[in-house]
């Protein structure tokens, strides 16, 4: 079934609002995702962007759970039985997260969950709010949301723990170098993947380090911007845990094991490894310096997990076969009802190129070692505001097209009845993400005590993104029209 025809089999034919007001929404969202990054990232850098994504997620995963449950205490059809499976599924990749940190996954989990939403987003406002259809209806949907997944690659979703920013003037001339960062609790186990740059480096030799030739490590490897060199096999270097202050010892490895590798030119030069104890909190080098000039060369050392790195060979290759599949089998579904479509695929292209054009910024950006957000917190960041955008526009719509709320027979009912007023639920939002940003920050930036991370810190909070993303996939009821004032956010 096509998008219009989705919308033809609604109640609200009458009310199919103007193309333009869905442009509106999605402009507004752009700019509002734009603004909120621009000015955490001002302020705080990386750190700020997931102080960002916390703080408003926090009101975006409990407004959307409130309004869930309030279908399960009321018994609605298959709503209980939902609840159950739901949860069980969420325990289920919690625990799969916990053991094996499967934080890519998770990312397309959510970017899965964010593309369709926008999908939901715009053929709700279209219609007023008031589609019965279902997303998944509009033939060639699965296709493109999978292609939307596919474009971008596992580094893209690469994960920057930690941004420390120096001089050459703070690495030593002919030793051992110490690049510490806010320590890592509970990073035992875990893999980590350093990286080292001087960007925008005129000369290529004002800094080397060493490297093995001979398999060194068997928990990584050496990285040469995110590739494999065949040149060497490890990095000579060794983490550093908190409570430890001397330097490592001299290095044993015989002459002929070792090469020195250029740390300035612009390129990057890392290793991945499994961190031996917890609290991670920095990164030994040996450094030499061969001039004085490199005194004022500005360095940037970035520490991700989990390791994402680029594909190899063959998966690359197997990934640029399924978009060329995938394209073809888009054109097949899209191509008998385009002209009929044309508004809803034009939207649609209108969103798929403004996100690559901005991917392309980011990317580009992040490889002159700009402090910019990576494509997934962008994403996030959008996907919150699109809801807001979304939830005041229901409140606003006009009262003949209004979606009838359940009887507020209980407390709980009358509540959400309550949230369903613009002013109230505009002041529950603003509580809620002052509360939220209030605890992000204590824990970020003024060292709150260490229990505030698992609410308030970046790697913990996909825990609760996972429960929201899974939660949305709860049963469906029809909307029913009334007369009267309007209502919102379900």
């Amino acid at each position: 079934m096509s998008a219009s025809a989705i919308i033809e089999n609604s109640r609200s034919t009458k009310a199919q609002a103007p193309m333009s007001l869905a442009l509106r929404n999605l402009c507004l969202t752009f700019a509002l995702t734009l603004t909120a990054l621009a000015v955490v990232g001002y302020a705080w850098k990386q750190t700020g962007y997931e102080m960002l994504i916390v703080a408003m997620g926090w009101p975006h995963v409990i407004l959307g759970f409130l309004f869930f449950f309030g279908k399960v205490l009321r018994g609605e059809r298959g709503a209980r039985l939902a609840f159950l499976l739901l949860a069980a599924l969420t325990l289920l990749i919690w625990t799969a997260h916990y053991v094996y940190a499967i934080t890519g996954l998770i990312y397309v989990y959510f970017l899965y969950h964010a593309f369709r939403d926008e999908i939901f987003v715009y053929l709700q406002t279209r219609s007023r709010h008031q589609l019965n259809g279902r997303v998944f209806a509009t033939a060639g949907i699965t296709p493109l949301i999978l292609l939307l997944l596919l474009i971008s690659q596992p580094q893209d979703y690469r994960q920057d723990m930690r941004r420390v920013e120096l001089t050459g003037a703070q690495l030593n001339s002919d030793g051992w170098s110490l690049i510490p960062f806010k320590e890592i609790p509970q990073s035992r186990g875990l893999g980590f993947y350093f990286y080292l740059q001087a960007p925008g480096t005129e000369e290529p030799r004002a800094f080397l380090t060493d490297a093995t030739t001979s398999d060194s490590r068997s928990d990584g490897e050496i990285r040469v911007s995110d590739e494999k060199w065949p040149q060497a096999s490890d990095l000579v270097f060794r983490p550093q845990y908190a409570g430890e202050q001397l330097a490592p010892d001299a290095q044993a490895a015989a002459p002929a094991e070792m090469i020195q590798v250029q740390l300035t030119g612009g390129h990057r030069v890392g290793q991945t490894f499994t961190a031996e104890r917890d609290d991670l909190s920095g990164i030994w080098l040996p450094t030499y310096r061969l001039n004085d000039e490199g005194l004022s060369t500005q360095f940037i050392l970035r520490l991700a997990s989990p390791p994402l790195l680029p594909l190899s060979n063959w998966a690359a290759n197997l990934r640029w076969i399924l978009i060329a599949l995938l394209g073809i089998v888009l054109l097949w579904r899209v191509w008998p009802g385009l002209w009929e479509n044309r508004q809803f695929w034009l939207y649609l292209a209108i969103f798929a190129v403004t996100f690559l054009v901005l991917q392309t910024v980011l990317k580009t950006a992040s490889r002159a070692s700009y402090a910019v957000p990576m494509i997934f917190q962008f994403v996030v960041v959008f996907h919150y505001f699109s809801w807001y955008v979304f939830s005041f526009d229901k409140l606003r719509a006009p009262s003949g097209t209004a979606v009838k709320a359940p009887q507020a027979n209980s407390l709980y009912d009358r509540l959400l009845a309550s949230l369903r007023r613009a002013p109230r639920f505009m002041a529950v939002v603003a509580a809620l993400s002052l509360l939220s940003a209030a605890g992000a920050i204590w824990y970020y930036q003024f060292n709150g005590p260490t229990t505030l991370r698992y609410a308030f810190d970046y790697n913990y909070f996909l825990y609760f993104l996972v429960f929201h993303v899974t939660f949305s996939f709860c049963p469906k009821q029809p909307p029913r029209v009334q007369s009267g004032s309007a209502h919102a956010v379900s």
